[in-house]
């Protein structure tokens, strides 16, 4: 299957800038959220016991001051927490491929939608633990806060390590979905950067399917992956490579790169 074009030519410097703006202003939107939207914590009571906290609070965002029962807060919360976590990995990856001139324009859509994605998730996660942490009868204040958010900003920090850790939970659960056309695609290398190198050097392997990847070799020596998605997988040659085409290793077979890499 052919490669599409769309979108693979390298990021040109006002879509950094223009990425980068984004992100940033993302970031401190979410921080600004998660802050006001925080639920209030109990109140000490005059007998030195705690009291019932607020059923509900006005948040001030943006000049919006919308009024939110705890419940809400914490779905508020958990989303906001969940988009943090993803702009972490985003902002990590971002800052890694910009400064190895590595960075493609079709990845600024993956950018852009991966906060949503860590959102919806850590809504998910905080569902799923509400429903099997607590009673019935319990409320939005029988629930740590600090816990739950920092389990929704993991979630979207490991996204992908999240979605792959539910599906094998639920499959065991639920009825395997027919094969499809475009399930279990066979892995694809279509291009090696850089094609030379010595021990250490981090190398980026380009291509469809790979999002499965385990591990790349290089000649007789095998080296762990250190980030992979359906389009391209990263990882170092390790001690003991050869020259030789780089195969990445995935679970519907191997794909052999398309280019030698020399070991310098």
């Amino acid at each position: 299957m052919a490669e599409s074009p769309v979108g693979s030519e390298y990021a040109r410097t006002r879509d950094i800038v223009v990425a980068a703006a984004v992100l940033l202003a993302l970031t401190a939107v979410l921080v600004v959220v998660l802050v006001q939207a925080w639920p209030p914590a109990p109140a000490v009571a005059l007998d030195g016991g705690t009291e019932t906290p607020a059923p509900a609070t006005t948040v001030e965002l943006f000049g919006w001051s919308p009024t939110l029962s705890r419940e809400t807060s914490m779905f508020v919360v958990v989303m906001a927490a969940g988009a943090l976590g993803a702009v972490v990995h985003v902002l990590r990856s971002f800052y890694w491929y910009v400064g190895n001139r590595a960075l493609r324009r079709s990845w600024l859509v993956m950018y852009l939608l991966l906060p949503f994605v860590g959102a919806l998730l850590g809504l998910i996660v905080y569902l799923v633990l509400r429903g099997g942490l607590t009673s019935p009868a319990g409320g939005a204040s029988d629930v740590n806060p600090y816990g739950v958010t920092a389990i929704a900003a993991l979630v979207g920090l490991f996204s992908r390590e999240t979605s792959e850790k539910l599906r094998s939970v639920f499959a065991t659960l639920l009825s395997h979905p027919p094969s499809g056309r475009d399930q279990a695609l066979p892995a694809r290398v279509s291009a090696v950067e850089p094609v030379s190198g010595p021990v250490g050097t981090v190398v980026t392997l380009h291509g469809t399917g790979l999002g499965s990847a385990t591990a790349v070799r290089f000649g007789a020596a095998q080296s762990r992956i250190s980030d992979a998605t359906d389009t391209f997988v990263r990882t170092a040659v390790p001690p003991g490579a050869t020259t030789a085409p780089p195969v990445v290793i995935t679970p519907t077979g191997p794909a052999t790169g398309p280019e030698i890499f020399t070991v310098d």
